[in-house]
Order: C-alpha cells, then structure tokens, then sequence
C-alpha cells in the first residue's frame, strides 16, 4: 500500500515547483513593466452577463453638444451600422421606448429634446429587424432637433460627426459599412448622403432606402438605392417612378417595394395594445362604421375618424394620448391606410438589399447576400406585433 501510494503521488511531485525556482519565475515577472502586466490581467477578467447586457443598451450623446444621438449595439457579432432618419415632426429618439420589457428605464429621454422617447411601434420593429442581423441602429434629430425636417444644407456634416462619434465611442472600424432608411423627409435626406464625397456625400454609405420620397434628382454617387413607397401617394409615386428611371440611367442599381392598404385587424393592433384590448378597438371602429366589407378604412386615417370610437375604449386600459406623430395606435391606423407613413412591412427585404449592395470585405467580412427583393405582397392578415427582448 504505502509502495503504491508514493508512486501515485510522485508525478505531483515532478509538476509542482520548487520553493526557489518560484521565487525566480516570481522575480522575473517583476522585472517586467508593470503597466503591460496590469493590462494582461484586465483582459483575462471574465466579462459579467450585467456588463455584456449593459454594453447592449441604448445610448444617447449630444454629439458636439448640439447634435442629438441615440445609438444601439446588436447582442451579437456587429455587421455594420443602420441609420434611421425620421420625418418631419419627428425626431431620432422615437425610435426607443422609455421602458423596456425587463423594466430597464432609458433615463436619457426625459433629457432629449422632445423630453420622451415615443417608441413608435414601425421605428421600434426595424429597430428590432436590424439589429437582429447583427447590426447597430442610430439616431439623430435633424433640422431644429425636435418635431422638424431635415436641413438639406446642414445636416449632412452634422449626421457624419454623429456616425463618426458612435464608431469611436464603440470602438467600430473605420471601414464599417453604414445603411441610410429614411421615410418622407428623412428619405430626401438619405438622398443627399448618396451624394459625391465632395459635395457632402457620407462615406462607407453602402445603401439607401428612401421611404415615401423621391430624391430629388440630387447626384448619386452609385449607391444603391431601394425605394419603399405606397401607390395611393399618387405625387410621391410619380417622383418615384422618375428617378428610378433616372438612376438606371446613370448605372446605380436602383428598385422599389411598394405598401399597400391594410385591415383594421386585433392582429394588426396588437404592435400597441394587448390582444383583449386590441380585439375591443377593431371591434369598435367596425361598429362605428368606418370600414368597408373587407375591413379597410373607408377614409384616410389622418382625418381622425377613428379617434373618438377608440378612446372611449381605451380608457382606463391604455395612456395611448392619439395625438398626431406621437401616439402608438396613429401610426398603425396611418400604416393601415397606407398613404404616407414610416413603415416597417418589408424590413427583412430593405437589409437584403442593402447586403447584396455592401462588397464583399466590407467592415473585415463579407455581408451575406439575402433574399430577392419583390415577391413581397402583405400577407392576408397583416400583424404589428411587438418584438420581445431585453432593451427598449
């Protein structure tokens, strides 16, 4: 047994060093600087799941103390960045909720220009639709920074020190490609970034996607270009249909998705309201006669028709207010109508788009090529339903 016993211990013997010879490896290490040493031990500290979450949450910077900006990391490997550019009497930070389904508050709100974030449920989904391909999404407030349009002239530079100021605060390559959607004002805007780098273009732009918005006729540097419009917008159609022809004319890869006219479906409410309350609500703008036998509005949403019905359901269920850009169930009804909106229906076909545009190498990897653009009819029963995680 004991014969047994110190050849089974032996070998630990053999691995184990020698008081001396520690204290010479010991020395050693101190002779080297001490600052490279403190850095290899930072790095080899675990990362806690609260600091990978807390790299997640939306952020917001008045970027040269003026420039309003809000940003978000993907929970995943980052592909590039998408940036959202609002229309008038909008701005950036209606793309986040204050409060997100794990209770995390985005306190910087009640700081930002307009003094809340709206989470509108069509910025909030393509939010959501991007980031879940591994992008980070950002925000600025163009023009006077709240409730405005797009300064043409100005905001151009003032966006490109946002991009920059979010690439090094989140330490991105230089190289990274940048994604521009932009609806109604924000989508002339977009526009103007596709300009040549000399006249106020914005680097590494791979893609544009122009919402409800021609461009204007303004010079297009060869970036590809996706128009997403709704027909019943005759004017916007028409502008569109022009510069489509004039951008294949100059060899810019250039094509449009179009969003047609939606039901008042539970389905289609439940992006605002919860399923009982959002069944209540179509049920009562049904019964108020403002739908026709398929259960599309008989008139345009922005008539606010619809407003009296459906307040007097939601009281005491929702703080929905129904005012005009700001509320939640609006923008639903303008979608439904599909005249003039921001809209999220063909989200997955805008980053394939862009995909396809972005060359191969691009931010250190090729993009993946995604589905084809078009086929892309809304389905029978059009849902805006809210996408759950972690972050507003």
């Amino acid at each position: 047994k004991h014969a047994s016993s110190s050849s089974e211990c032996q070998p630990i013997r053999r691995r184990l060093p020698s008081f001396a010879a520690a204290m010479a490896w010991g020395g050693r290490l101190l002779r080297l600087p001490l600052l490279p040493l403190l850095l290899l031990a930072l790095l080899a500290l675990p990362v806690s799941s609260e600091d990978a979450l807390e790299a997640t949450r939306p952020k917001y910077e008045r970027v040269g103390g003026s420039v309003e900006t809000v940003w978000q990391r993907p929970a995943g490997e980052l592909r590039g960045i998408v940036f959202i550019a609002h229309g008038c009497m909008h701005q950036g930070t209606d793309i986040f909720s204050e409060v997100g389904p794990d209770g995390w508050r985005f306190d910087a709100c009640s700081l930002s220009n307009f003094r809340r974030c709206l989470g509108l449920p069509e910025e909030v989904r393509l939010r959501h639709a991007a980031r879940a391909r591994g992008y980070l999404v950002m925000a600025v407030s163009g023009g006077k920074g709240v409730q405005s349009c797009w300064n043409m002239q100005e905001d151009t530079s003032r966006v490109a020190k946002a991009i920059e100021h979010v690439r090094q605060a989140e330490a991105l390559p230089d190289t990274l490609p940048v994604f521009a959607i932009g609806a109604s004002s924000g989508g002339a805007f977009v526009g103007r970034l596709a300009a040549p780098l000399s006249q106020g273009g914005l680097p590494n732009l791979q893609c544009i996607v122009p919402q409800n918005s021609g461009v204007g006729g303004v010079k297009n540097r060869g970036v590809p270009t996706l128009f997403v419009h709704m027909p019943k917008d005759k004017g916007t159609a028409g502008r569109v249909e022009e510069d489509l022809a004039e951008l294949r004319k100059d060899g810019v890869r250039a094509e449009e998705l179009r969003v047609e006219q939606k039901p008042i479906t539970a389905a289609l409410l439940e992006g605002c309201l919860s399923p009982e309350v959002a069944a209540k609500v179509a049920q009562a703008v049904r019964q108020a006669n403002l739908l026709d036998e398929g259960g599309y509005l008989k008139k345009d949403a922005r008539s606010r028709l619809w407003v009296l019905p459906v307040r007097r359901v939601l009281a005491g269920r929702s703080d929905d207010s129904l005012a005009p850009d700001e509320s939640c169930l609006g923008e639903l009804f303008n979608v439904a109508w599909a005249f003039h909106e921001f809209t999220s229906e063909h989200a997955e076909q805008m980053l394939d788009f862009c995909e396809r545009a972005a060359p191969a190498g691009a931010g250190g990897a090729a993009l993946l090529a995604g589905r084809a653009v078009g086929g892309s009819a809304a389905p029978k029963v059009w849902r805006r339903k809210a996408v759950e995680g972690l972050h507003p």
